[in-house]
């Protein structure tokens, strides 16, 4: 079985973001994760918006963007190890990863209601 592991990965080299966490930062960056040379990586991206949820979660607070963070996070995470075998992961350069296009333009229509 392909996901499987025995082992273990860790992910690196991911740029912070010093964006406050409001929902117009996360549309920010959802538009910018379509722009393929855009100043920041879909892992970046994918960073923030954990970093996103933790923030609201450990305030026991429920953000609008909340569901949406959430997902990217887990979508990434999902991603990697269903698109990568371990040794992979292991030496993956995680910043040339990029995920679907249409993700980020589901996510963007979702605030958008």
């Amino acid at each position: 079985m392909r996901n499987q592991y025995i082992g273990k990965w860790k992910e690196c080299g991911w740029q912070e973001i010093n964006l406050d966490f409001n929902v117009e930062n996360l549309k920010l960056l959802l538009k910018e994760g379509l722009i393929v040379s855009g100043e920041y990586t879909h892992q970046d991206i994918a960073q923030w918006c954990n970093q996103y949820t933790m923030y609201f979660i450990e305030r026991e607070i429920r953000e609008e963007g909340c569901g949406v963070a959430e997902d990217v996070s887990m979508q990434w995470d999902l991603f990697l190890t269903n698109k990568y075998s371990l040794e992979e992961l292991q030496s993956l350069d995680f910043s040339k990863v990029r995920l679907p296009s249409e993700w980020f333009e589901e996510w963007i229509k979702e605030l958008e209601k």
